[in-house]
């Protein structure tokens, strides 16, 4: 018994289990959903031994919850809400972990995110070993780029390139800012970016150089590895330039007819679609329900835009595979299926980060803030379980840290 506080307070339990969650992102989902249930559990049984302290701004995800099971109410496809509903339940668990979780030093948050870091290079390392060796047996240069480069068929992954870029750009940015001038962690982070650059992610990628800019920018000093990161993104855009199928990607896009897919009356299946205009179609879709269907104010119910979609595209003549996709863009996302009230809840959960930005002028807000109000224009991020447990254990961590400025840690 005497050996059960200790642990349940100690930092180094929390910097390992907070860890241990992060870097089984892009593992399947059972492992980041065991992560979260053992990290909730010990956090709540730490609550016998410590005073509960939280900040009101952490019951947002969880009134969000709440407003998303009062959408039954008035969901048009109750069955599809119920799944949703369920999918959703991590709104309630990460925040409640954190509420019942000891205070974080900055200690602990620094050395959560350090071990993320190298976990995501690890997987960096076996990613490009897999592709290399699959390259070989098969002959294709593809399996080096974007979903491709994730897929690791063997293990059945099939990761999504845009979700890991995520996560790249995040602990890429942690590296460049707060690591120490070590071989280790530049090796660490010519790693990350290599990798960002090989997912050709045009929107996380294009977003991480505007952040870093701004980050170097704030920064009152530059350093040997921001210089670094200067050098090796350099090389990476002449790399792309010659060589990476994000060229070719970006020349597409600046070949998208915007006009054309936002007043076409009928769609042809074989249509040449690029990720700008299948979003703008869907954005077209998402509007025309809420108003066609006078839904401003609640929304049909969560999760339950699907078949409405459907409809629509089925309207529109579009290729009946597209039917399975959401809007791709968050803020559309939640307006369609939860109104103006749910639109008002994602906008609120960015606007809380930026807010402590202000107040604690520590970087990793504001680059967190920028990628995730990114990210939300072109993926219904937060409506996606990797996408979910990223955003709310990083909100939820940011929020319960406590900045001591004397606190220095050695990454």
């Amino acid at each position: 018994m005497n050996k059960i506080k200790p642990f349940l307070l100690s930092e180094k339990t929390y910097s390992f289990l907070i860890a241990a969650v992060l870097i089984s992102l892009p593992l399947r989902h059972a492992f980041s959903n065991t992560t979260v249930i053992i990290l909730l559990a010990v956090s709540l049984a730490s609550v016998f031994y410590h005073k509960i302290s939280f900040k009101k701004e952490q019951l947002i995800p969880v009134f969000f919850y709440v407003f998303m099971a009062v959408s039954l109410l008035w969901s048009v496809d109750l069955k599809e809400s119920v799944r949703g509903l369920e999918r959703h339940l991590i709104y309630m668990m990460i925040p409640v972990l954190f509420i019942t979780m000891p205070i974080i030093s900055k200690k602990v948050l620094l050395k959560a995110f350090y071990y993320f870091s190298v976990g995501i290079a690890i997987f960096t390392v076996l990613f490009i070993v897999y592709a290399t060796t699959d390259y070989f047996i098969n002959g294709n240069s593809m399996v080096f780029f974007y979903h491709d480069l994730v897929k690791v068929t063997p293990l059945k992954l099939n990761l999504n390139a845009i979700y890991i870029s995520v996560i790249v750009a995040f602990v890429l940015l942690f590296m460049i800012f707060y690591s120490k001038r070590k071989p280790f962690n530049f090796v660490v982070t010519f790693l990350l970016v290599l990798f960002l650059i090989l997912l050709s992610s045009k929107n996380v990628f294009i977003t991480t150089l505007i952040a870093a800019g701004i980050g170097l920018l704030l920064t009152k000093k530059i350093v040997a590895k921001h210089i670094l990161f200067l050098v090796i993104f350099g090389l990476g855009l002449f790399a792309i330039i010659l060589f990476s199928p994000l060229k070719q990607r970006i020349d597409n896009e600046l070949s998208s007819n915007i006009e054309e897919v936002l007043t076409k009356k009928q769609f042809t299946r074989i249509y040449p679609w690029t990720g700008t205009t299948i979003r703008l179609v869907q954005a077209r879709i998402g509007v025309e329900l809420i108003k066609e269907n006078n839904k401003y104010l609640t929304g049909f119910g969560i999760n339950a835009s699907r078949g409405k979609i459907r409809e629509k595209q089925h309207h529109y003549n579009m290729y009946s595979g597209y039917n399975k996709y959401n809007f791709h863009n968050q803020y559309i996302q939640a307006y369609v299926e939860l109104g103006v009230i749910g639109l008002l809840f994602v906008l609120a959960l960015l606007v809380i980060v930026f807010k402590f930005y202000l107040k604690e002028k520590e970087l990793i807000y504001l680059f967190f803030f920028i990628l995730m109000a990114s990210i939300f224009i072109t993926e219904s991020f937060i409506w996606r379980q990797r996408g979910m447990i990223f955003f709310l254990l990083i909100y939820g961590l940011l929020l319960k840290v406590s900045w001591n400025k004397q606190n220095t840690i050695d990454l």
